[in-house]
């Protein structure tokens, strides 16, 4: 689990707790995870400091109880953006080089409300050019046209590949902090070119943030989610032991 916080703010005791008690009921072992805050550090820190913490769990998840050839990552926000990466680009050598030859590949990806488009290449964001002015000063510590590459990095659409696992994308219809129009184009992007499952879950009258505490449209999507994982890890069980799916 990856908080959000804008890139800027945020602590792993805050976020995502009705999802993780959930989850820790069933028998999931949940790790939250806490990554170097900007803007005293520029992209791509935080994706970096999310993969040491998965390589942690890759090294030392067995002494815990984890099943380490399975793990899922969400988060909400900032940590769906960061989610939504972590899921397109595992084992990248260039994005882990403490952590070389540790497999950073994750096999289910659930990002809530996240960011999918730092450019908003595709008119997604109404204010597209405030986003861009924060994130060129606190986020990213250049311009697109400095480091265009860096850009495209940060952004999960453009990270997309036949070979991405399988996601659920959740986000509310309200959200005025990261318009729904980025979660569906990405989403539409997703589908073309993945070969797993995308599902994508619309929550009329959803705002940002909307499951930080339980209500009845919290419950019944982490619900969701807990099925959706359940279902993954089904699949993943049945290809690793050499059984139909």
């Amino acid at each position: 689990q990856i908080h959000g916080g804008a890139w800027v703010i945020g602590h792993k005791e805050q976020q995502a707790l009705p999802l993780m008690w959930l989850l820790a009921s069933k028998g999931w072992i949940c790790v939250s995870v806490n990554y170097r805050l900007s803007p005293s550090v520029g992209f791509p820190t935080h994706l970096e400091d999310c993969k040491r913490a998965l390589a942690w769990v890759r090294t030392h998840g067995r002494e815990y109880g984890m099943d380490t050839g399975f793990v899922a990552v969400t988060g909400g926000s900032a940590g769906g953006h960061l989610a939504a990466l972590m899921g397109l680009t595992g084992n990248r050598p260039e994005l882990q080089r403490d952590d070389a030859g540790v497999d950073t590949s994750v096999q289910a990806c659930v990002p809530f409300y996240g960011v999918y488009d730092f450019l908003t290449r595709y008119e997604q964001h109404p204010n597209g050019a405030v986003i861009r002015g924060f994130l060129e000063d606190r986020v990213m510590h250049a311009t697109p046209e400095q480091d265009p590459a860096l850009w495209d990095l940060a952004s999960p659409v453009e990270q997309i590949h036949e070979d991405a696992p399988p996601f659920m994308v959740v986000h509310g219809t309200l959200d005025s902090l990261a318009p729904i129009a980025d979660g569906r184009t990405f989403v539409q992007r997703l589908r073309r070119s993945s070969r797993n499952p995308v599902v994508f879950v619309e929550l009329p009258g959803a705002e940002h943030g909307f499951d930080f505490m339980h209500s009845p449209r919290t419950e019944n999507t982490i619900d969701g989610v807990h099925r959706f994982l359940e279902w993954v890890r089904s699949r993943h069980l049945a290809a690793r032991a050499g059984e139909p799916a």
